[in-house]
């Protein structure tokens, strides 16, 4: 297993910690970009947030909807399409994916990059806890097997980083790989593309099931050890309440974000 060798800079000894799904996949990607800013507060604290959301497929700011997923079979199956403000690839989420979530203030030695392979080195000790040989795949993603169990992507302000990544524990592959179809056409485009991985689960690798909630613990270890803090539960602030609020009513529902496009803000 890889160790991290750099930590993110960080002042802070204790970081705080979100066990935190809303409702909707545009409720849980609006608080995404709160808390993203929420870094500008003078009560900010690093945080670790765990989340999953309802059947959704979730693409990257600077994808084509039409060229990485099948709407049709989306619509019949009544799976939410929605866009993330963080860039990379296509991905599925149900209650069998496990979202992970950090966000800390922006530093000169805090690269987007090595915060990538940082929060990707914490995925890999949490499948060594599970006893099971994880492997980081450049720029973003970690497999098990030769096989795709965890993708990350990263956004990064003038005062933020965040990173989140979807770990797949018993996530149905199966209708994954239906919905995501269109992803694997090589296709010339103008947008960015996804890079097809055959995928598996924790489940499928351990031959045995594990809960989200199991993940979470051993995830919760894993982050303490890779960025050397403590995690203390904490709650949403005011300010990042409102925020998500806005956020969610004037662009996470609505599908001139979600469907149309490229969106360089």
């Amino acid at each position: 297993m890889s160790s991290m060798v750099n930590p993110p800079a960080s002042s802070y000894d204790a970081w705080r910690f979100l066990d935190l799904s809303l409702p909707s996949v545009a409720e849980n990607l609006a608080l995404e970009e709160a808390l993203a800013h929420s870094t500008c507060s003078t009560s900010f604290l690093p945080t670790l947030r765990l989340w999953t959301n309802p059947p959704a497929v979730v693409v990257g700011r600077f994808q084509n909807v039409n060229s990485e997923v099948d709407v049709d079979l989306c619509l019949r199956k009544e799976v939410a399409i929605a866009r993330r403000f963080t860039g990379g690839g296509a991905v599925f989420h149900d209650e069998g994916n496990l979202n992970v979530t950090i966000v800390t203030r922006r530093s000169e030695r805090n690269h987007v990059t090595e915060f990538q392979r940082n929060g990707s080195s914490m995925i890999l000790k949490l499948l060594d806890s599970l006893r099971l040989q994880g492997t980081f795949v450049s720029s973003n993603s970690v497999h098990v097997g030769g096989k795709k169990i965890a993708g990350g992507a990263a956004a990064v302000g003038r005062d933020f980083v965040l990173w989140h990544a979807s770990i797949l524990v018993s996530t149905n592959t199966d209708l994954l790989s239906e919905l995501l179809a269109p992803s694997r056409r090589n296709e010339e485009s103008k947008f960015i593309r996804s890079r097809w991985h055959p995928v598996t689960t924790l489940v499928a690798a351990l031959g045995k099931p594990v809960s989200v909630e199991e993940v979470k613990n051993q995830l919760k270890v894993a982050t303490e050890s890779s960025f050397g803090v403590g995690l203390s539960s904490g709650v949403l602030q005011d300010d990042e309440k409102e925020r998500m609020i806005l956020l969610h009513e004037g662009k996470y529902s609505t599908e001139q974000w979600n469907l149309c496009g490229i969106h360089r803000e």
